[in-house]
């Protein structure tokens, strides 16, 4: 199966902000870093009252409101400035192959990724899952670099579920067979 497709800037940030969306370690530090704002604001204005002498329920109550502003819009303000650092990166990027007209071609063993100044083949056993998101597929090599596959690379979404299912069961017949591999010579080791 061969399947050709246009990555945009927009693929690319979609894929940033799924892995931040949906990252332990990044979800765990972004709501670190947002009760902590939120608590700076809070406390560090009503601290600001008290050295200035105006300490008063309406301090208070200022602080406490515009400390919810920060707990409910810091997350917008930490979005848009993840898609503007990509946008960036992508611009100043050294290669340009992030982006452009790819092609994924599907073999029995190997799938290959075709595009400008770039050529690479990966067998099935190297990814780690298939994450369908809403406009992309996502193919994670490892915890944070992943292919992008685009919804409009498939005619409908019967050959985006048929990619889906495809893909997936040769992923797992690949680590399948690693596995059985592995339990036989380990088995030749013991003899």
């Amino acid at each position: 199966m061969q399947y050709t497709y246009h990555i945009t800037p927009e693929d690319f940030i979609a894929l940033n902000i799924y892995f931040a969306e949906n990252d332990p370690v990044v979800k765990k530090s972004f709501q670190k870093l947002r009760m902590g704002a939120t608590m700076l604001v809070f406390f560090g204005g009503l601290i600001f009252m008290l050295a200035l002498n105006m300490f008063t329920p309406l301090a208070v109550v200022v602080y406490g409101i515009v400390a919810a502003l920060v707990y409910v819009f810091l997350p917008r303000r930490f979005y848009h400035s993840m898609r503007k650092n990509v946008e960036r990166t992508i611009r100043n990027a050294s290669s340009k192959s992030i982006c452009g007209e790819k092609t994924f071609v599907m073999d029995e063993k190997t799938c290959s990724l075709i595009g400008e100044d770039e050529n690479s083949s990966y067998e099935y056993s190297a990814f780690s899952k298939v994450i369908p998101d809403k406009e992309d597929i996502y193919l994670f090599l490892d915890d944070v670099s992943a292919l992008i596959i685009p919804n409009r690379a498939f005619a409908d979404d019967q050959a985006r579920e048929n990619f889906l299912t495809g893909i997936s069961a040769k992923i797992e017949a690949a680590k399948t067979e690693i596995s059985a591999n592995s339990a036989v010579d380990k088995s030749d080791n013991q003899v």
